[in-house]
């Protein structure tokens, strides 16, 4: 009985060894791959972060460059990186390369990309104000082609006509329109001289446009400006009822009212004013407020504002006649206000960067 019981006590021994043997294996190979796991993912990180900084710097500066390998410590690991210049499928890019180590743990990643203009480099806006349709000027309204700062101070000699149409335009009431044509300007005036008033135009390119999309040259990454106003980036709003809409304007401000018209339309602030909808039958009328930018909506009636920058109607087919204005304002034609509302595209950037990339590849 006594041997019975000693085998017992032995195998008993036996097995608990083999289990606890068994289990601090497990435990040991768990916790080394939990190791493993997490070293890895630290290089993997460090490698990201270091391509992230490396573009961010050429981003600032486009001549930034390392030709020769450098090595720095980061967040206990440490990168080797170069940044180059190369060419995939005939396109000439920057070459993005880092090797991270983390607990002996390495990950290389290369990227190739391009800088990008973040702005678009222009407007389609021949005149101080632009159309598709017939117009009919009214009131008081002032529309001058000369060139202004944004301030509204005239610049002598660089300005462009006051009225540019793929239709007709008629100057009635007590109406002023100025201009410039061959570096020469003409005063606002009730008898405006017929070089600065552009009639039965064809548009550059053949085609009117039919989107705020085709009316900015180069937008940067094909981007949507509905879509960019819905981001909010740089103050920029997207609304359906304008009544929703947080004043001064500013960035991109895009609106699509449900009804089809935006009536007594405040348009206070600057930037890009977009009024539009796929059916080009959004209207913006009896307008109030000064703006300073670019305005470009379907069917505009009715200026009553003061306006530095340019007007752009898109529709062949105004909604409610061809009256571009019948009351008091100006509209100034401002080639400082067109640049500086154009930057108000501007894409988010790689953190501290300036601007952004083109990422055409990225190998890992």
């Amino acid at each position: 009985m006594s041997k019975f019981i000693l085998i017992l006590v032995l195998s008993a021994f036996a097995t608990y060894g083999i289990i606890s043997f068994t289990q601090n294996q497990n435990v040991t190979t768990a916790t080394h791959n939990s190791v493993e796991n997490y070293s890895a993912t630290q290089a993997r990180n460090l490698a990201n972060s270091a391509i992230q900084m490396l573009m961010s710097k050429v981003a600032d500066n486009a001549n930034y460059r390392v030709t020769s390998p450098i090595t720095e410590q980061m967040l206990d690991g440490s990168v080797t990186y170069m940044v180059t210049d190369g060419v995939i499928d005939g396109e000439n890019l920057i070459k993005f390369y880092v090797e991270s180590n983390y607990n002996e743990y390495e990950k290389e990643i290369s990227v190739y990309a391009k800088p990008l203009d973040p702005y678009p480099t222009g407007v389609t806006a021949p005149a101080a104000i632009t159309a598709n349709n017939n117009l009919l000027s009214l009131g008081n309204i002032t529309i001058d082609g000369r060139d202004h700062t944004k301030m509204g101070t005239l610049i002598p000699g660089e300005g462009t006509y006051g009225i540019w149409t793929t239709q007709t335009f008629t100057n009635s009431g007590a109406s002023d329109i100025g201009g410039t044509y061959n570096n020469v300007d003409y005063n606002p005036s009730k008898n405006p001289d017929p070089s600065i008033i552009a009639q039965n135009q064809t548009w550059p390119g053949g085609t009117p446009p039919t989107t705020p999309e085709e009316v900015l040259l180069d937008l940067p990454f094909n981007i949507s400006l509905k879509e960019y106003a819905k981001s909010g980036d740089w103050g920029s709003q997207y609304v359906t009822n304008p009544n929703l809409l947080t004043y001064p304007l500013q960035g991109v401000t895009y609106v699509e009212p449900t009804d089809g018209a935006w009536i007594n339309a405040n348009i206070i602030g600057n930037g890009i004013l977009i009024v539009h909808n796929d059916q080009l039958n959004a209207i913006l009328k009896n307008t109030t407020g000064a703006f300073t930018g670019i305005i470009i909506a379907d069917d505009i009636i009715h200026l009553h504002s003061n306006i530095i920058g340019a007007v752009i109607s898109l529709t062949q087919n105004p909604s409610g006649g061809n009256t571009i204005g019948n009351s008091s304002g100006y509209v100034l034609y401002s080639k400082e206000a067109l640049k500086g509302a154009l930057m108000s595209v501007r894409p988010r950037n790689y953190g501290f960067a300036s601007n952004r990339l083109l990422i055409r590849h990225w190998y890992e």
